[in-house]
């Protein structure tokens, strides 16, 4: 038997979240820590052209980063291109389009020319080489799938909603900038813990794996082993991955978490964990 899991959009004009965030990557000879708290509104505007999705704004109202972040002003200026976005769906609610696209762009000029001019004689080479993947990604439909990614957007645009069989869903995704300097490949499956009813949630719980068949495992070796100079080197990857997601009665999302811990033994580290859930507007202030 399967449960159906499909979002009313038109329920609600729009929901306020809080999305917290905290990370830390470590190797034998460092060690980076980052954390950010946003709060986020998500409007529901129209169905979109083809009826097969739907489309919604997002704003982003506030934001703060951790002090100890060490990406703070990167990420910030990231962050910009996507304060206020109208953002297209399939049915499964999947992120699929910017249409406020134009917007993004002429954002990115700004930044791009502060860049530019802000870069040190040592920082000019790396600047250039970022302008130049973010132009590319902006050219190609890669900026798209990065945001998505994105950990409070793929709260917003989870891409979950469909028919959920007693044994789950397995759904493929990547994590970028998890696994060194690849991004680590999952399956995740998901499995419909609680149909939800009007005195509790509906509850998705997903545990994920890695997808060997997509795992460059050679590639990461290599890189591994010409970091730490060891050719008969054992690479062993451990990985724990964990979500947990929580839907009213019209099936919008009230919270969630989501937790991840990669190691590779011996030479690197990172644990990220991240929780977004509704704010109650009266008793938030908002």
């Amino acid at each position: 038997m399967h449960n159906v899991f499909q979002i009313n959009p038109f329920v609600y004009q729009n929901k306020t979240y809080r999305h917290q965030a905290k990370s830390i990557v470590a190797t034998k000879d460092m060690m980076m820590k980052n954390s950010s708290e946003t709060v986020i509104k998500k409007t529901y505007v129209q169905k979109n052209i083809s009826g097969q999705g739907y489309i919604f704004d997002v704003e982003t109202l506030s934001e703060k980063v951790g002090k100890e972040s060490a990406t703070a002003k990167l990420n910030a200026d990231m962050n910009s291109l996507t304060k206020k976005m109208t953002v297209g769906t399939n049915l499964k609610g999947s992120f699929e389009k910017i249409y406020n696209k134009r917007e993004v762009i002429d954002q990115w000029a700004k930044v791009k020319k502060k860049w530019k001019k802000e870069a040190t004689k040592e920082e000019r080479e790396q600047v250039e080489k970022t302008i130049s993947i973010v132009e590319q990604n902006l050219a190609n439909g890669s900026f798209e799938k990065e945001v998505a990614q994105q950990g409070v957007f793929y709260f917003m645009f989870p891409g979950l909603y469909g028919d959920y069989p007693k044994e789950g869903t397995v759904v493929k995704r990547q994590l970028s900038k998890f696994l060194v300097t690849q991004p680590l490949p999952l399956k995740i499956t998901y499995r419909l813990i609680n149909k939800g009813n009007s005195k509790s949630p509906m509850v998705l719980e997903g545990v994920g794996e890695v997808d060997e068949d997509r795992l460059d495992s050679r590639q990461l070796a290599k890189l591994i082993r010409s970091i730490k100079d060891k050719l008969d080197m054992a690479v062993e990857l451990q990985v724990d991955y964990r979500e947990r997601l929580e839907f009213d009665r019209s099936h919008w999302l009230n919270k969630a978490t989501q937790n991840v811990k990669v190691k590779i033994p011996g030479f690197y580290m990172t644990e990220s964990k991240q929780e977004i859930a509704e704010l109650n507007t009266e008793t938030d202030g908002r």
